[in-house]
């Protein structure tokens, strides 16, 4: 056991964690069946996983295989070091440096660097992050047995860049053009949510899920405009992502950078691409896009509370 008292009453830290990590334990997801010899048309929608006459999946199938590879990596890392840290508080393994680093990290709120490692870009609290998860295991589990969602919840992904690589070969393959000449156009909708969303776009996709960062969106002249006073963040409607041809934003649009997180900076993955800037939406506005620069306005797919 890691030293510390309690007074009479009171638990003690070792109590409060391992009461902690119990319940954690209790809220974990069953492994996503995709990668499990049994896995079978029963286990998804029917519409999903159908071989196209190349041989392969339509390009969102191949999206969602990926992206429940990565959460069932991160649900089986975070489901069996929640096992070892109740072993070890019990005393009946050794607590080892890591499983040290993930109490103190549940002390204190905190998501452990163990998970932290096979996890997204995230910067919420413990708590937060949990919900944040959960939410995100519902959004794909919904994928996985109901089908194709009219809406997407781009804030849920692991990896958005390849989600929307996706997005352009579907649209590629329908027309018969080459991607590399297909960027997105981007139209603010009316719709909030998902849940005012009927069916998808013809072409392209619906994204929510995505804030405004030193920026607001006016519904009434649909343009972009300052922040209102003391809101330092706000939630954007529905956002068409639309497959376009050699498409030019429009010159009086900002080009508005959109991030994992508000920190604004990652590192070049393997494939070339950032592991935090995913890409830059064209919104109309009135004010030049310097006067947006230096607001440094941006849009983030979540808040770090």
């Amino acid at each position: 056991r890691l030293g510390g008292g309690a007074s009479e009453g009171e638990k003690s830290p070792e109590e409060m964690v391992e009461d902690l990590a119990v319940t954690l334990s209790e809220q974990m997801p069953e492994d996503f069946p995709h990668d499990s010899p049994g896995f079978s048309k029963t286990d998804h929608a029917a519409d999903l996983f159908q071989v196209l006459p190349n041989g392969a999946y339509k390009s969102l199938d191949t999206v969602l295989l990926q992206e429940l590879d990565k959460f069932n990596k991160l649900i089986r890392a975070m489901r069996s070091s929640l096992v070892g840290l109740q072993k070890a508080i019990k005393g009946l393994v050794v607590m080892s440096s890591e499983l040290e680093a993930m109490f103190v990290a549940f002390q204190n709120n905190q998501v452990p660097g163990n998970w932290i490692k096979v996890a997204y870009p995230c910067l919420k609290p413990l708590g937060s992050w949990v919900k944040d998860f959960q939410r995100r295991i519902t959004f794909f589990s919904k994928w996985l047995r109901s089908g194709e969602p009219s809406c997407f919840w781009l804030p849920g992904f692991y990896y958005p860049q390849g989600f929307m690589t996706g997005a352009l070969q579907t649209y590629a393959r329908r027309y018969q053009l080459p991607i590399d000449t297909l960027n997105f156009g981007f139209t603010v909708k009316t719709m909030e949510g998902a849940d005012d969303v009927g069916d998808p776009p013809e072409d392209g996709v619906y994204i929510d899920g995505l804030y405004l960062e030193a920026a607001r969106w006016d519904r009434r002249t649909k343009k972009l405009k300052p922040s209102n006073p003391g809101e330092m963040m706000s939630l954007m409607p529905i956002i068409h992502f639309n497959p376009i041809q050699n498409y030019v934003p429009p010159p009086a649009d900002y080009d508005c950078p959109l991030y994992k997180t508000n920190v604004r900076a990652g590192v070049l993955n393997t494939t070339g691409q950032s592991t935090n800037y995913i890409l830059s939406i064209s919104l109309p506005t009135d004010e030049a896009a310097d006067f947006w620069v230096l607001m440094g306005t941006a849009m983030v797919t979540m808040t770090n509370d």
